[in-house]
C-alpha cells in the first residue's frame, strides 16, 4: 500500500481482494461497478481483472446477484421495467440477465400501486392532471401498456 495525494494506492492483490471484500460486505456490486470504484485506486489493472476473475469463480461477486437486488431495491421505490432495466445497463449487467429479471414481473400491478400513492386512490377530472400523472408514470420507467392497464384499474 501507498499513499499518493492522500489516497491510498492497493498495490498488491491481496489488497485489492480485501477492498474488494470491503465493497461487498456492505452491499452486491457488479463488476463493472467494483472496476469503476477502484479504477484509480489501483497500481495494475491485471491485478484487478484476475481478482475480479477469482471472486466470480469463488461465487463471491455475481453480476446476477447484483441485479436481483437492485431491482428489487429500485421496485420498492416504485421505478418501473425500462427506468431499472437501463440502470442495470449503466450498471454493466447484461441484457439477458436483466430481462430475465424484467419478464418475470407484473409491472401494471406496481404502476397501479404508484399511480394509487400519487392520487390517493381518485383520479382528477382534467384531461391535463391525468396526461400529467400518465408523463409521471412513464418518467418512472412504466411502458405505456402498463401505464394504461393501471388507469383501468383505478377506474374500477
Amino acid at each position: 500500500l501507498r499513499c499518493v495525494f492522500g489516497t491510498v494506492i492497493l498495490d498488491n492483490p491481496k489488497a485489492i481482494r480485501l477492498k474488494i471484500m470491503d465493497y461487498l460486505a456492505r452491499r452486491e456490486h457488479s463488476a463493472k461497478e467494483i472496476r469503476r470504484k477502484l479504477h484509480s485506486r489501483i497500481e495494475s489493472s491485471d491485478d484487478l481483472e484476475v481478482e475480479i476473475q477469482k471472486l466470480e469463480d469463488e461465487g463471491l461477486l455475481s453480476d446476477e446477484r447484483f441485479a436481483e437486488s437492485y431491482m428489487h431495491s429500485r421496485k420498492r421505490k416504485g421505478f418501473g421495467p425500462l427506468r431499472i432495466e437501463n440502470e442495470l445497463r449503466e450498471r454493466g449487467v447484461s441484457d439477458s440477465i436483466s430481462q430475465s429479471l424484467i419478464n418475470s414481473e407484473d409491472w401494471s400491478l406496481l404502476a397501479y400501486a404508484s399511480l394509487q400513492k400519487k392520487t390517493g386512490g381518485s383520479l382528477p377530472d382534467d384531461r391535463d392532471k391525468i396526461l400529467k400523472l400518465k408523463r409521471f408514470l412513464n418518467y418512472r420507467g412504466f411502458d405505456f401498456s402498463d401505464i394504461d392497464k393501471a388507469f383501468s384499474l383505478i377506474k374500477k
